[in-house]
């Protein structure tokens, strides 16, 4: 015991992890699995005896069951011709001519038994016989004197004819040709013979059909099966007419004689004889195909065996990939440091082992170095303000440039209207610019809420009313929730001096500026819309190209500046169309996140 015990501590404490998993291997799968294999082995002898006599019983049936099946089909062909009154009216007219005849025959009795339907049965050739001597012999026709003979004028050396139904006039005919013998031919016939006596009107002669069944599409049934050494049809007298292996055809006809349930050599054998026919079925197997599948069944039994240690070795390779990828954590942890991403891990449950003490470790490591360069995070957290504080100097710079641009165009409208009227009025727009550039001096803030927008929007139009007099008119829909709504100034203003400079300007009566602004789905949404002179499609394409910053802003001041302060507001986060018709008019839309004053 005390042995044992030392052996055990050296092979847990004092071997590799590769001998340790050898040692499992060895004790908890290998050596169980092969005593598992051996009493599964003695047991499946047993089991496939059973089976492989289960399955050669019932691949008898099958071929029983396709074999008369193929035999009812040849049947109902001859029943098919039986009540065919057409063929009876042929057979039993008097023609005196033979020209009469072979008119009669090319046109219709040759196409009856050349039909398509009849190679959809498993027949060789159909023939039909009478003793109207108006007829002559043709390849589907034949004039025989005595339709009693069933050799039906053939030289035979074996013949056997069965009735299948003596009311019906319905017989079975196996027989052997002596002159295809002769020429080495298949000389085997098996043939259903009908008497046509259905229509008694038709009784001048008499009349009988005969079918062939192709022993060919017998012997396709036969092969079919490879458990069966070979397989045979015979009839009732023993004479072989088809055969999966030995008796083949152009070999004079045999005879099959099983005794006991055995063949000569010892082979065993199975009947089933056909339903309906008087025709057997022979199954001869050879009882060392029981032995060849026990050998299969020690294969399966090795295979299974072999999938056993696969299995073990895939256990094997599963805990040492464990290892390994705890390892790979670490060294993936080591370069992420080592790079400056002071990454920490996850350990896997509470784990004792070397792995998991390094793992902790490193975490610390990690931990200490990140609060070490703390500083230079939060210098370049510095940067960034300083390079926010720069954007919003650009922002500035831009809407700088909107208020001369503006005030040039409004003071150039009262001028223009003062020469043509002279004073009167003037001091009303001389007031509305006043409130203007007050305005402009006094807004502090970049960003404003829409209704102080829309204030100052709206004493623009008063002085481009006072300029166009009653021919311009302009609209301010504002929804009480968009009103409220936060945006960068002077957005809208250049919309509306674009609309009104270069958009209803072109018009000469009936000038229309709208302006709207909703709240969808957390977007605010402003639309200004003319319906000035528009724009044409080329122009149209230059102003786009101008905004994206594929050409130069030219005279579009207004609106490359529009563009640039609300793409460094809000990134790519918002939306700045322009759609315009020539001669319809110009519709500018800008989408920008819905964002509040704080009450």
């Amino acid at each position: 015991m005390k042995k044992f015990r030392k052996t055990l501590e050296t092979i847990f404490y004092r071997r590799t992890f590769l001998q340790k998993f050898i040692f499992f291997f060895l004790c908890g799968v290998l050596f169980p699995m092969l005593f598992q294999n051996l009493v599964y082995y003695r047991q499946t002898e047993v089991n496939v005896q059973e089976e492989v006599l289960e399955k050669i019983d019932e691949a008898m049936d099958d071929k029983a069951a396709k074999l008369e099946g193929s035999l009812a089909d040849v049947l109902t062909l001859a029943r098919k011709y039986y009540s065919n009154e057409l063929l009876y009216r042929y057979l039993d007219d008097e023609y005196g001519r033979d020209l009469d005849y072979l008119i009669q025959y090319q046109e219709e009795l040759r196409r009856m038994f050349t039909d398509s339907s009849v190679f959809l049965y498993p027949v060789k050739r159909v023939m039909a016989y009478t003793d109207n001597s108006t007829l002559f012999n043709s390849p589907y026709i034949r004039n025989i004197e005595d339709l009693e003979d069933e050799t039906l004028g053939e030289k035979l050396s074996y013949l056997y004819v069965l009735p299948l139904d003596r009311t019906a006039g319905v017989m079975l005919r196996v027989a052997n040709e002596d002159q295809r013998l002769q020429n080495g031919t298949e000389s085997r016939s098996v043939s259903i013979l009908h008497r046509l006596n259905h229509y008694s009107q038709y009784s001048a002669y008499k009349k009988l059909l005969r079918v062939d069944i192709d022993l060919d599409e017998v012997t396709d049934i036969l092969l079919e099966s490879n458990l069966f050494d070979n397989m045979l049809v015979t009839d009732t007298n023993g004479r072989v007419l088809a055969a999966a292996g030995q008796y083949s055809y152009g070999k004079e006809i045999g005879i099959f004689e099983a005794r006991e349930g055995k063949t000569e050599d010892g082979r065993m054998v199975l009947e089933r004889r056909l339903r309906d026919f008087p025709l057997v079925l022979y199954g001869i197997y050879d009882t060392s195909m029981i032995s060849e599948e026990f050998r299969h069944s020690g294969k399966l039994s090795g295979s299974i065996l072999v999938a056993g240690i696969l299995f073990s070795l895939l256990w094997i390779f599963v805990v040492v990939g464990n290892m390994n990828r705890r390892l790979r954590r670490l060294v993936g942890q080591s370069e992420e440091i080592s790079r400056g991403n002071f990454v920490r891990t996850t350990p896997e449950g509470e784990g004792r082992d070397e792995f998991a003490i390094l793992e902790n470790s490193l975490n610390h490591m990690s931990a200490q170095l990140q609060e070490l360069i703390e500083k230079e995070y939060k210098a370049r957290i510095t940067w960034m303000e300083l390079e926010r504080e720069t954007n919003q100097a650009k922002m500035l710079a831009l809407q700088a440039q909107v208020n001369p641009h503006f005030m040039f165009n409004a003071l150039e409208s009262i001028r223009l209207k003062a020469l043509v009227k002279g004073e009167r009025e003037t001091a009303a727009m001389i007031k509305y610019m006043a409130k203007m550039f007050r305005n402009i001096l006094e807004w502090q803030d970049n960003i404003i809420t829409l209704r102080e927008e829309i204030g100052f929007l709206d004493e623009f139009f008063h002085i481009q009313n006072y300029r166009f007099e009653d021919e311009f008119s302009y609209e301010i829909n504002v929804t009480e929730e968009a009103g409220g709504c936060l945006l960068p100034k002077m957005t809208l203003q250049p919309l509306a001096e674009n609309a009104c400079v270069h958009g209803v300007e072109a018009v000469s009566s009936d000038r229309r500026v709208t302006v709207c602004a909703c709240v969808e789905e957390g977007w605010l949404k402003l639309t200004v819309e003319d319906n000035g002179g528009g724009m044409s499609p080329e122009k149209l394409r230059e102003l786009k190209a101008m905004l994206s910053g594929e050409a130069e802003a030219g005279k579009s001041v207004g609106l490359w500046n529009v563009y640039h302060r609300l793409l460094l507001y809000y990134q790519d986060d918002f939306r700045f169309d322009i759609d315009s018709v020539s001669g319809e008019g110009t519709v500018c839309s800008i989408q920008i996140p819905a964002k509040h004053a704080e009450a």
